[in-house]
């Protein structure tokens, strides 16, 4: 059955969908920090092009070129990220979101909730653009429910949610703190004003459970020095906010500079790696990295061109390291590991908006 591997994902998601992220501004220079927390580490940083046709893994999918090339983290697959960014600054990161409810069957084509993100990346490069494509489409049903944080070069942050079936924002004035984690986003804010330094009494709470974990993370926002070093000084609060048993990686997006920093549970050792640093047009090969493979600073030169057997071997990995995937059939592993196998590249060097 055509996206059998994505319904499985998103329907029988263990409770450990954590993860916090935030989007703060240190004397005008924006990051965007995240912790991804899950069962396994897994995974391979992608460089993936412009001008490449692709479509989603569902029953009625999703088609559109990509615009903007993106560097993603991924887990089970190619064209399947948790989280990246693309060479206009758009950051987006996923969190788990249990009261999560996706839009009824439409006459609008579907997604699922990874391929989204790299929908998302390929053809917007601010929220408003975010916004105005996520009306366009929607997330298929029946899924693990779970919500996004974007933000874009400027430094605007967006949530993004769907509750009770609708798709619910927060940007600008209605986001007061570009902080989320595995609360609704009205929630951390009601809960927010509870806490000393945003209008309440209550200490900052030291737990680490999903509003704990919000509240830390806002508070070491709000004490930020304006003469921090924006990248140190997220990768301070997300340590912050590490939980032991679950936290597998730790990246810093730097949209202005056009660089990924990122740490993980099985190298600790600090890696980085710049847009400027590949050839982003589809002529040439995608590339990847092992998350968790060897290296310090500048990755750049270990990265490999992709092939479909490196990709087959990430998803069985992936699954194999999922308890609620480990036992999928060899057709569900296959039909994920091949579907960037329907991209095309167009090489077209202009700009054109997706096509539904």
């Amino acid at each position: 059955m055509r996206g059998l591997f994505l319904a499985a994902l998103l329907a029988v998601a263990a409770p450990v969908v954590a993860c916090t992220t935030f989007c703060m501004n240190v004397n005008g220079h924006a990051v965007f920090g995240a912790n991804y927390d899950w069962d396994t580490g897994i995974g391979m940083v992608m460089v993936n092009k412009r001008w490449v046709t692709k479509q989603s893994l569902t029953g009625r999918p999703v088609h559109w070129m990509s615009q903007y090339a993106s560097i993603t983290l991924n887990q089970y697959g190619r064209e399947f990220p948790t989280g990246g960014m693309n060479e206009a600054g758009l950051v987006i990161a996923l969190m788990g979101l249990d009261v999560t409810q996706y839009p009824a069957v439409d006459s609008r084509p579907s997604t699922g909730i990874l391929d989204w993100i790299q929908y998302q990346l390929d053809v917007s490069a601010t929220i408003d653009d975010v916004v105005a494509h996520a009306q366009q489409i929607r997330i298929a049903q029946g899924g693990k429910g779970l919500h996004y944080l974007i933000a874009d070069r400027s430094g605007r942050a967006l949530t993004l949610e769907y509750l009770s079936g609708q798709l619910v924002t927060h940007q600008d004035s209605a986001l007061p703190v570009a902080v989320l984690t595995n609360n609704t986003c009205d929630e951390s804010i009601a809960y927010l004003r509870t806490i000393t330094g945003f209008g309440g009494h209550a200490s900052v709470p030291s737990g680490i459970g999903s509003l704990e974990r919000l509240a830390r993370a806002a508070s070491l926002m709000r004490t930020t020095s304006a003469s921090a070093d924006a990248v140190e000084r997220a990768f301070a609060i997300l340590d912050s906010v590490h939980q032991p048993d679950y936290t597998r990686w730790t990246v810093v997006y730097d949209p202005a500079d056009g660089t990924i920093y990122f740490r993980t549970d099985r190298n600790p050792e600090m890696r980085f790696v710049s847009f400027s640093s590949f050839d982003l047009g589809c002529s040439s090969p995608v590339k990847m990295l092992d998350i968790n493979g060897e290296g310090t600073s500048d990755v750049a030169p270990l990265f490999a061109d992709y092939t479909t057997a490196a990709n087959m071997a990430l998803v069985n990995t992936a699954y194999d390291e999922t308890p609620f995937l480990a036992g999928a059939t060899e057709d569900d592993r296959i039909e994920t590991a091949l579907h960037p196998e329907s991209d095309v590249c167009t090489a077209i060097p202009r700009r054109r908006s997706a096509r539904h």
